[in-house]
């Protein structure tokens, strides 16, 4: 499952997230930007959404009671938290072929994935999250035996651009990547706030045009 939705917080609200996700980068400082994505998580025990909002900046706040209402609408209840981060990646990084693990408590199919863009973005930015299925290689030459990985996606079935504000919700089940970032500007980050999420009752997922 993938559900997009555009304009997704008031304009005052996401410009707070953005400005938030920014400035977090910058007082944290000291990130090695070697090839992996560049991240700040609040991982939880308990399912408790508020504790991640807290420890990144209150400005998460709306956001996250937006998207749980949004999932709910969707038919995604009885939701937990388990992960709350502000992740970017610069000029020639990617994101390589996976799955997201399952989370505490559920099965992989009953946990997803949600993030809001927050980066400026244009055409020949790159970085676009692409959905597929995997290529494997090395020994194994596959998910069951192992330790086979994925090198890359095939049989695309969704291309999707970072827009800022645009909300992304995915099942934890899809194979993803993110090609590479194309803008040679030191200072540019492709950055999003991201969630994680399982639901205790089994989702029965309702029909919208906003799902792929």
């Amino acid at each position: 499952m993938i559900y997009i939705q555009d304009n997704f917080l008031p304009q005052d609200e996401f410009l707070a997230l953005k400005n938030r996700v920014e400035k977090r980068f910058i007082a944290k400082g000291g990130f090695k930007e070697d090839g992996e994505p560049v991240r700040i998580t609040h991982h939880g025990a308990d399912g408790d959404w508020m504790k991640g909002c807290y420890f990144l900046g209150s400005e998460c706040v709306p956001a996250t009671k937006k998207i749980i209402e949004t999932m709910e609408g969707l038919g995604i209840k009885e939701l937990l938290n388990w992960s709350i981060w502000f992740q970017y990646i610069i000029n020639k990084m990617t994101v390589q072929p996976h799955a997201d693990g399952a989370l505490r408590y559920s099965e992989k199919k009953d946990t997803y994935t949600a993030l809001i863009y927050t980066s400026d973005w244009e055409p020949d930015f790159g970085g676009r999250f692409i959905v597929g299925e995997p290529v494997w290689s090395g020994p194994g030459l596959s998910p069951v035996r192992g330790p086979g990985f994925a090198t890359s996606l095939t049989n695309l079935t969704h291309t999707i651009d970072p827009i800022p504000n645009r909300l992304l919700i995915w099942s934890r089940e899809e194979w993803h990547a993110v090609e590479e970032v194309t803008v040679s500007d030191p200072a540019y980050k492709r950055s999003f706030f991201g969630t994680g999420w399982s639901s205790i009752s089994s989702p029965n997922i309702k029909h919208n045009q906003n799902i792929l």
